[in-house]
């Protein structure tokens, strides 16, 4: 097996010219050495029969270190590098019945390095043409056995690794760089290779995968996301905050597709050190793709159930001959039927990247992206239950939308960010991100007509949304030494704002349909009044600075302090009302503890809490924000060479602050007609997680999660009542992929279970507990080709994804049946 890494460090750059690297160069090429197994200077033992076996690859290209670490972990062998010799340097694919040394060797192909032997059996990575023999034995292959000293992983990446877990660090939790053992808060990474394996393709994809993690919907695009049983109010791309607050934001917003990422990352638990506003549920973080220093070329193509295709390109790698300017572009575009009776999709996609060093130490990027979605027969409200609450007993195509009904938008997103690197260690980073989303929404929610049971008035509107948003974030990281000991430190400010208007037209006709009878394509479309739009606008702006640190109170335990100052600001305009709101300075803390029992396990503890403005209004206007507070204490594990992670975890989560509603007439809200709320309501929320991800074998993958919640009312009118019984309480999440003996065929699936959920105002409206099987199969043609199958609840079950919490609300949406999709891949 691979032998653990000396202190020591002799590079191999000594056996060869002297050649100067910049401190970027370095770092890359470090990130790169942690991933591979390295030899021990006083280790002797040679190679192992398995070792020498042949084994059946199949690797596709990607970064030459990780392709030298899955070899050297499944083929037995050690495996020695310089650092600098494999930064951006890419392997070629690795196909065929070959032993670990010729596997090793054909990685290297046109990389310009070769593979020498110690006396030890150790595969030395060596420039072109290798030094001459030293080996006592007279050899000619022969090296003396070499040292070197790894470093942690720089960047997180997880493009090209082939694992379900992400051993990079993340600074999404506290700002500082740390790896998931090293955060005192449950971490979860959905990787790019599971996202590909399960053909992932929006969000609520990768929330179905994710721990803890559960949605809703009130609209086909319009998706709630809730973990430990807590709405997600805001998201991040590359850290920076998107916000996602207001009723229709995801109207405007586009989150249906995932092929400019590379990995979503969650953290559960209050995030306010690093978001601000929000609640103490979690946050998602979506990490963009970044150009690679070799030139790489990807295509895709699939085909679907309901007519459904799409084709993706994505290109990247170096623009000048020095690789000091690098790109990355992606188009995108799929076309699509549904299910439901009318609906479809037209959605087109462009993302380009540009980085460039300006110098050894400075690095500018600059990117965009272009979104252009339309979807036809767009649901708002979906279906209604009897008055009862029971369901109707109708097939799931059934819509109410109409054929007229439509959901176009354009998002346009634009954004950069500078980062130096000094000379003792600090590094700082400027980042800026501007959205600008323009939508038209026409369509109509179902309101029961009164005294029946079957006819429902078909309510249309007409809506233009224009969403604006900047970011910007500074923030500056780096070593400190104190009592003897090297700490970290990080230091930040952020500003983001968001602009949210639209003009609402009503309908001035109302057509009437019998659910159990009526013909999708006869429904009238709606006579909309033009002249007298309902004007709104949400402004929301929020101002901050933070800063944290880790100090090594020893050489086990780790202590996080950190703190936010916070402003906030919101204002709500509407035909009724003018409110605008400030919070006044929120101070947000933030602390957590890590302690090392041994090189495999570690024992943690955090506090932290948050602040959410909420759009309640009572007599005297918008209620002051909830205040939120998490607890989380567990044990973090590593086995297998940081091959499989584990976690166990048990928290408390507070909301204080929680509206109540009055018994005073309606006169309250944006519409004036509202209910009046006051402030009085706590919830606590109990429960634990357990999960696991990586490679407990070679050539197996897993990602398993389980996660219990209780929220509870323990203040206010509620006491003693669950809180947000359409939430599930209990979530299983466990997906799995095999590469059988041969290496051409993978196959592997994932299963989705809840518990049930129900309305408190009607025990008939009840959705019970459910299990989902998802199943794929993956074929490796060549070295370049793959084919890819998968089915989606193959078991095709009928359920409810969404339910209200009263019958006459709408908002009850189908689950989808079984589905098939195929996907043909191409890499260069």
């Amino acid at each position: 097996m691979v032998a653990p890494l000396s202190p020591s460090f002799a590079s191999l750059a000594s056996r060869t010219p002297p050649h100067r690297h910049s401190p970027l160069v370095l770092a890359l090429a470090w990130g790169l050495l942690a991933q591979i197994p390295l030899a021990h200077a006083q280790t002797t033992t040679p190679p192992t029969s398995r070792s020498a076996a042949v084994l059946q690859w199949n690797l596709p290209a990607g970064p030459l270190g990780d392709t030298l670490a899955r070899i050297a972990r499944e083929g037995g062998r050690r495996i020695s590098a310089d650092p600098a010799l494999l930064a951006g340097k890419q392997a070629a694919p690795v196909v065929g019945a070959l032993s670990a040394e010729q596997a090793a060797q054909r990685a290297l192909a046109g990389s310009g390095l070769q593979l020498a032997v110690t006396t030890s059996g150790t595969l030395t990575v060596v420039p072109g043409n290798p030094p001459a023999p030293v080996s006592s034995s007279g050899d000619s292959a022969t090296l003396k056995e070499v040292t070197v000293k790894a470093a942690p992983e720089l960047n997180g990446v997880t493009e090209g690794s082939t694992s379900y877990t992400a051993t990079g660090p993340s600074r999404m939790a506290t700002g500082l760089s740390l790896t998931q053992r090293e955060t005192p808060q449950a971490v979860t990474v959905v990787t790019r290779q599971q996202i590909l394996d399960q053909n992932m393709q929006s969000l609520d994809d990768v929330a179905n995968a994710a721990t803890g993690i559960s949605y809703s919907k009130n609209g086909t695009e319009r998706s709630v996301y809730y973990a430990r049983g807590l709405q997600v109010s805001d998201l991040q791309i590359d850290g920076m905050s998107v916000s996602m607050s207001e009723n229709y934001s995801m109207d405007a917003m586009s989150g249906n597709n995932l092929v400019i990422y590379d990995r979503v990352e969650f953290v559960r638990g209050a995030n306010g050190l690093m978001q601000g506003s929000g609640n103490p549920s979690g946050a998602i973080n979506l990490v963009r793709k970044r150009p690679t220093r070799e030139f790489q070329l990807k295509g895709e193509v699939g085909a679907g159930s309901w007519a459904d295709y799409r084709a993706q390109v994505d290109v990247a790698g170096p623009l000048n001959e020095a690789g000091t300017l690098r790109g990355r572009a992606v188009a995108y575009a799929n076309n699509g039927n549904s299910y439901k009776t009318g609906s479809g999709k037209d959605n087109q996609l462009l993302y380009g990247i540009l980085e460039a060093d300006l110098s050894p130490d400075t690095l500018l990027t600059l990117g965009a992206t272009v979104q252009r979605d339309r979807h036809r027969g767009y649901e708002w409200g979906g279906l209604n239950t009897r008055p009862d609450g029971s369901f109707y007993q109708l097939p799931r195509s059934i819509s109410l939308a109409g054929p007229w009904a439509h959901l176009n938008r354009d998002n346009y997103t634009l954004f950069s960010e500078l980062s130096h690197q000094f000379g003792n260690g600090w590094k700082v980073t400027g980042a800026v991100n501007v959205m600008r989303s323009n939508a038209d929404y026409l369509a109509s929610y179902p309101a029961r007509v009164s005294g029946s049971d079957d006819l429902y008035r078909l309510v249309a509107v007409d809506v233009d949304y224009t969403d604006k948003q900047l970011a910007f974030d500074l923030k500056a990281s780096g070593p400190i030494t104190l009592w003897g000991r090297e700490h970290e430190l990080m230091l930040g400010a952020s500003h983001r704002k968001d602009d949210f208007a639209f003009p609402i037209y009503s309908a001035t006709n109302t057509p009437i349909v019998d659910i159990t009878n009526f013909d999708y394509w006869a429904i009238p479309v709606p006579i909309i009044n033009y002249a007298k739009p309902a004007n709104y606008r949400y402004q929301r702006s929020e101002k901050g600075l933070y800063a944290a640190t880790r100090l090594r109170a020893t050489d086990a335990l780790s202590v996080i302090i950190g703190s936010r100052l916070s402003w906030a600001e919101y204002d709500v305009q509407s035909p009724y009302v003018n409110e605008p709101y400030a919070t006044g300075r929120q101070f947000i803390p933030y602390a957590g503890l890590v302690y090392d029992l041994n090189g495999h396990h570690s024992l943690y503890a955090s506090y932290t809490s948050i602040y959410q403005i909420q759009d309640y209004f009572g007599p005297g206007g918008l209620l002051d924000p909830v205040k939120g507070n998490n607890y989380e204490t567990g044990i973090k594990s590593s086995f297998f060479d940081s091959r499989l992670q584990t976690a166990l975890s048990v928290f408390q989560s507070e909301l204080t602050n929680l509206p109540e509603e009055l018994d005073l007439d309606p006169t309250c809200g944006t519409s004036g007609t509202s209910s009046c709320y006051t402030e009085g309501g706590k919830v606590r929320n109990r429960g634990f997680e357990i999960e696991a991800s990586g490679s407990p074998l070679p050539g197996w993958n897993l990602s398993a999660g389980y996660s219990y919640s209780h929220p509870k009312y323990v203040q206010g009118s509620s006491h003693g009542m669950d809180y947000d019984t359409l939430t599930p309480r209990k979530l299983l999440k466990l997906a799995t992929d095999y590469r059988l003996p041969g290496g051409q065929w993978r196959l592997g699936g994932d299963v989705q279970m809840q518990s049930g959920t129900h309305s408190s105002l009607l025990p008939n409206l009840a959705q019970g507990s459910y299990t989902l099987l998802n199943l794929h199969a993956n074929y490796q043609h060549d070295r370049h080709l793959s084919v890819q199958f998968n089915v989606r609840n193959a078991t095709d079950k009928h359920y409810y994804q969404t339910i209200p919490s009263r019958a006459n609300w709408g908002n009850l949406m189908t689950g989808t049946p079984r589905s098939f999709a195929v996907t043909v891949r191409y890499q260069y």
